[in-house]
């Protein structure tokens, strides 16, 4: 590996990592209805204002051994999981990128990191990230010169597709068994990826909720007809699998979302 692609590839991990802690404040901001712009970063035990040194993605965790500077209270590990997977993300794009509009792409895999994290810990799939991934994928379209029919043809079978899907359910049922969310992040990906990717996000996603199903078992959950799973996390984390596997990536660092 030449110094300029290894420079390229710490670059990249270390823009991910520091998108990541913002994305870690995001999820946690969002879901309680709180500004996620302004504001000091604080301490969730004592409330202590964090300094410049305490708010470094990774390295702050690391030198702190995971504890409050000042209480000692444990640093929730969610917060640096999140910045050590928006850093795999970062090093992916560099990886992937043939030129350097196609590091675009970073931004694809940063979204649905967060959409999966909202999900998993909320069952929450927001209008407006879904809305924003939508946009963001077309406007990488243009950027990148990609093939705008099959990533129209992809965002609009992803929606109708599983909103088709959605809808039979409650027809049949009678309640709910997808929500609102889930066909807009699908059309999303379908937007960024095309229509040939769905196929292989759908059957990924399907393996991702079973796996998640196994280990909700072997933790001890009980598991019926009405547990609810994350799909739209499910189709988030298979997204990004079935980018990364262009370059052969492994994603086995993504199960630490749900350790989380």
């Amino acid at each position: 590996m030449s110094g300029n692609v290894g420079l390229l590839l710490a670059c990249g991990f270390l823009a991910g990592a520091i998108i990541g802690s913002f994305l870690a404040l995001v999820a946690e901001r969002l879901p309680q209805g709180r500004p996620v712009v302004g504001g000091r970063s604080q301490c969730d035990a004592c409330g202590r204002t964090l300094g410049p040194l305490e708010l470094i993605p990774l390295f702050s965790v690391l030198v702190l051994r995971g504890r409050c500077r000042g209480c000692g209270a444990a640093i929730p590990a969610f917060t640096w999981i999140m910045e050590l997977l928006a850093g795999v993300v970062g090093l992916l794009a560099a990886l992937l990128a043939r030129t350097p509009v196609d590091l675009v792409w970073a931004v694809f895999g940063w979204l649905l990191l967060l959409l999966a994290a909202l999900d998993l810990r909320h069952y929450w799939l927001p209008q407006r990230l879904t809305a924003l991934l939508a946009l963001t994928g077309v406007a990488a379209l243009f950027i990148t010169r990609g093939d705008v029919a099959a990533s129209l043809i992809g965002g609009a079978a992803g929606f109708l597709g599983l909103e088709a899907v959605r809808v039979g359910y409650r027809l049949l049922r009678g309640r709910e068994g997808i929500g609102g969310g889930d066909p807009l992040l699908l059309g999303g990906i379908g937007l960024w990826m095309g229509w040939q990717a769905l196929p292989f996000v759908m059957v990924v996603a399907s393996l991702v909720g079973f796996a998640l199903i196994a280990l909700w078992k072997l933790r001890g959950v009980e598991v019926g007809a009405a547990t609810r799973v994350p799909l739209g996390a499910c189709l988030a984390i298979a997204a990004i699998g079935v980018w990364a596997a262009a370059a052969r990536v492994p994603i086995v660092p993504l199960a630490l979302l749900y350790a989380s």
